[in-house]
């Protein structure tokens, strides 16, 4: 078996994939995120595994497990190591808040114990710790909200966008969220600085082995009916069938039962219900790590941008989502206005 020099990130990863197909030297199997699973597909890069997975319930995984990986009724990747949006809480700044009743449930309460937290001094309250626009789409996406419409194209002006426009305003106006990068979030966080960070799963053991407080992790706040949570992490796919039975036998090997390494030594969490069986010691002594898999019945699709332009398409959105979020607008719906019309004209 022979490992490639692995990628920086997802991006460089899938742009290698995208050229390998060009020259034909695909390796056999690829992993990559969720996201840019759907631009593989379009350029016939993963090879379709539904045969393969006929007995899925043998190998671990329900129906649900490849809702993310399905696309136009086929099975393209197998989840590997996945995470949801969730919560963690400074619980001695919590406390110090005089906060004494449940950990919020609602967008409400959470910018409500930011203002309380506020008011320590030298303390912020909440963190919105988005790295592109996995969280933005997740704010959509609880509401039901759909990104791109039935035109390819997107529509901000949709009851379940404008809300979310409004959260990211809230934060700033409501939560006075601090105008700092993500990393100086994450750095204040560990030091104790900052009480609420809404980040990803994944990073629950970095965190833990970062801080001298105790920590609880919620979930995703102000779920509504019917509404879904866009799934991160990354999937295993066959991207060259040249060796496949030697290929599908490594895939089933580490999203099989050997998967319960990965939420013992991640934040990521595991799809496969016989990796997870195999956890409950684990469970047991590290609660914190059963809240994003407590959301799995919420996991959905991480849809992306159509066409060449996909990830200008990202930026924009992120762009203006930080106008709101850093406080250099707090007119939400005419950042709404303004990023659909940027982002229309870069869609095919």
């Amino acid at each position: 078996m022979k490992f490639l020099t692995p990628a920086q990130n997802y991006e460089d990863q899938s742009a290698r994939l995208l050229r390998e197909k060009i020259i034909n030297k695909l390796p056999d199997v690829s992993f990559n995120s969720y996201s840019y699973l759907a631009t593989l597909v379009n350029k016939n890069i993963p090879k379709d595994l539904t045969q393969n997975l006929i007995n899925k319930k043998e190998l671990g995984f329900n129906d649900n497990a490849f809702k993310a990986t399905t696309l136009e009724n086929k099975i393209y990747a197998i989840p590997f190591a996945s995470s949801l949006p969730v919560v963690y809480y400074n619980m001695d700044l919590v406390k110090q808040a005089k906060w004494n009743k449940e950990l919020p449930k609602t967008w409400e309460e959470i910018f409500d114990l930011a203002q309380k937290i506020n008011l320590l001094e030298g303390k912020n309250g909440v963190y919105f710790g988005e790295t592109d626009t996995w969280l933005i789409l997740a704010l959509s996406l609880q509401r039901g909200g759909k990104l791109i419409n039935e035109k390819g194209k997107v529509d901000f002006s949709q009851e379940a966008w404008q809300e979310t426009f409004k959260l990211l305003s809230d934060f700033h106006t409501l939560a006075k969220m601090p105008a700092i990068k993500r990393s100086e979030a994450i750095s204040a966080f560990y030091a104790g600085n900052l009480g609420i960070l809404i980040q990803t799963s994944a990073a629950l053991s970095q965190t833990e082995k970062s801080i001298n407080f105790p920590l609880k992790i919620s979930q995703f706040p102000g779920m509504k009916p019917g509404g879904e949570l866009p799934v991160g992490g990354s999937v295993v796919m066959l991207t060259n069938d040249k060796n496949k039975e030697a290929a599908l036998k490594y895939i089933h090997f580490v999203t099989g039962e050997a998967n319960a390494y990965v939420p013992q030594y991640t934040g990521y969490m595991t799809s496969n219900f016989l990796a997870n069986a195999k956890l409950q010691d684990f469970y047991d002594k590290n609660y914190n790590h059963t809240i994003a898999p407590s959301q799995i019945n919420l996991m959905g699709y991480w849809p992306s941008f159509p066409g060449d332009n996909a990830l200008k398409a990202t930026n924009t959105l992120w762009n203006y989502a930080q106008k709101l979020l850093m406080g250099i607008s707090i007119n939400y719906r005419d950042i709404a206005q303004e990023a659909q019309e940027e982002i229309n004209l870069l869609l095919p």
